[in-house]
């Protein structure tokens, strides 16, 4: 075994990387809309207000990027008239956007009058979707390579895997070889997550900035999803004495959601926690007990919500019996405490309505 390591680790930091600290620039369109005009007007409509509002806060927090917008006219009239009218629509869309804090120099305006249609021209509604203005926000970054292996956490073999790298503004998806190695493009100077899912194993989430310069090789072990082995969900914290989620843990809920998907073979049991730490082990009549409990069927009444079948899980409570920090001080360890687990129940076993209402299920 010792050997097989170390032949993976060589293998694994002499795999070619020659761009792997390359920068070069990027655009993306992050959002694009339309908005439409009454016949011969170029005023803003009541409808648009809010779908430009949209755009603007879109463009709340974003570094550097511009907007794009290209306005049209429907056929009739003169072909000069309809151009000057798309002019006037493209600078109302610009200074509507403008009112609502968009920096003037970020604007590119294309007009095109009637020579772009989207629809005929012979019917009042083919003419309302051509008397039209897109608007389109493009990010632009400076990128560089991220590169990686998703390997077993038992044997360091490699795992084929997917994965969703993001950032606030963007989301990618994209699959390993069958080595588990993967390379993508990412955003100079984000923090970026890197969520990896691959069937019979656990979710694993990593979260790192990209600094050139800086980059490893990224690896990231997978736990093996086998009966009897249990998994933190990562994340996932609760505020304090309820049952409800922080927000920003509320991301985490769809990457569950994926693991079930993808390991349908399995059946696990969600294991709720709660902090109340320096105090003997709660009995199941106590409140503290109620609420782990209450922790759990959260998350479980989540993926039934998103079609996972109520006989592939169970939910229980654990009161404070399983803490991580018994006696916990600090706000980061009492949120440790305040979690909830996937639980790998044995291959094929029948979850019992009469367990799981003894548990805490159903």
């Amino acid at each position: 075994m010792k050997n097989r390591r170390l032949a993976f680790a060589l293998c694994f930091f002499l795999l070619p990387s020659l761009h792997a600290q390359e920068v070069f620039d990027s655009a993306r369109v992050l959002f694009e809309t339309v908005v439409h005009f009454d016949f011969g007007k170029d005023e803003i409509r009541p409808d648009a207000d809010s779908v430009l509002q949209g755009v603007a806060e879109r463009c709340l927090g974003l570094e550097a990027f511009h907007l794009e917008i290209t306005a049209h006219t429907d056929a009739v009239g003169t072909n000069a008239a309809n151009f000057r009218l798309s002019e006037r629509r493209a600078a109302a869309v610009r200074d509507f956007l403008q009112e609502l804090g968009v920096q003037a120099d970020t604007f590119l305006l294309a007009v095109f009058g009637e020579e772009k249609p989207v629809a005929d021209n012979d019917s009042q509604a083919g003419r309302q979707r051509n008397r039209r203005a897109t608007v389109r926000v493009v990010e632009h970054n400076r990128m560089t390579y991220l590169e990686g292996r998703i390997r077993d956490a038992h044997s360091g073999e490699g795992v084929p895997a997917e994965l969703i790298v993001r950032t606030k503004t963007t989301r990618d998806s994209l699959q390993t070889d069958t080595t588990g190695f993967f390379r993508a493009p990412v955003p100079v100077g984000k923090v970026v997550g890197v969520d990896v899912f691959s069937r019979g194993y656990f979710l694993e989430t990593q979260m790192l900035k990209i600094e050139p310069g800086k980059l490893k090789p990224l690896e990231i072990e997978l736990k093996p999803a086998l009966p009897g082995e249990v998994a933190e969900i990562k994340n996932l914290y609760f505020v304090g004495n309820q049952d409800v989620l922080l927000k920003s843990s509320e991301p985490e809920l769809p990457k569950l959601l994926r693991f079930m998907q993808l390991n349908d073979h399995l059946k696990i049991e969600i294991a709720g926690h709660v902090n109340f730490p320096n105090r003997p082990p709660v009995t199941k009549t106590s409140w503290e007990y109620g609420l782990s409990v209450r922790r759990a069927k959260r998350v479980y009444e989540y993926l039934l919500s998103h079609g996972i079948p109520p006989e592939r899980m169970t939910f229980k409570g654990y009161g404070n019996w399983e803490m991580r920090y018994p006696r916990a001080r600090t706000e980061k360890e009492q949120a440790l405490n305040r979690r909830v687990e996937i639980r790998i129940l044995e291959s094929g076993r029948t979850i019992s309505k009469e367990k799981s209402l003894e548990e805490g299920g159903g």
